[in-house]
């Protein structure tokens, strides 16, 4: 049996992993004695899938994803973001006393649990 994870970073992946793997999440290297974080690249989150068997001194580890922002379990976590979008229209006119314009506009929410509905994959940048 498998459960499917969704991490979220750089990419969007969704991945396939035994029922028993165990999965830890944290900074691509640990800080030590000698250097508090080992520089901005250290940091990074980093997602790795060991195969659960044994002892955690033990186990193989299956797989690494590093610069991840964050993941989840898509069987047992439900997740819907309230997204708001806003329909502006303006409408010009003119007559022999020149240009006016109207400006009418709505604005509607909903709760979308497809993140692919949600953005384009693009982060926007203010």
């Amino acid at each position: 049996m498998t459960r499917t994870l969704l991490v979220e970073g750089k990419k969007t992946l969704r991945v396939k992993i035994p029922d028993d793997a165990r999965v830890t999440f944290g900074p691509f290297s640990p800080p030590t004695a000698e250097s508090k974080y080992g520089g901005e690249k250290a940091l990074v989150g980093t997602l790795r899938v060991y195969d659960g068997k044994g002892t955690k001194a033990k186990e193989n580890i299956l797989a690494v994803f590093t610069d991840v922002r964050g993941f989840r379990d898509l069987e047992y976590i439900e997740y819907e973001e309230q997204v708001a979008t806003e329909e502006v229209r303006t409408v010009w006119k003119s007559d022999q006393n020149g240009y006016s314009s109207e400006v009418n506009g709505r604005t509607e929410k909903a709760w979308v649990a497809d993140p692919a509905l949600i953005t384009d994959g693009k982060e926007e940048e203010f």
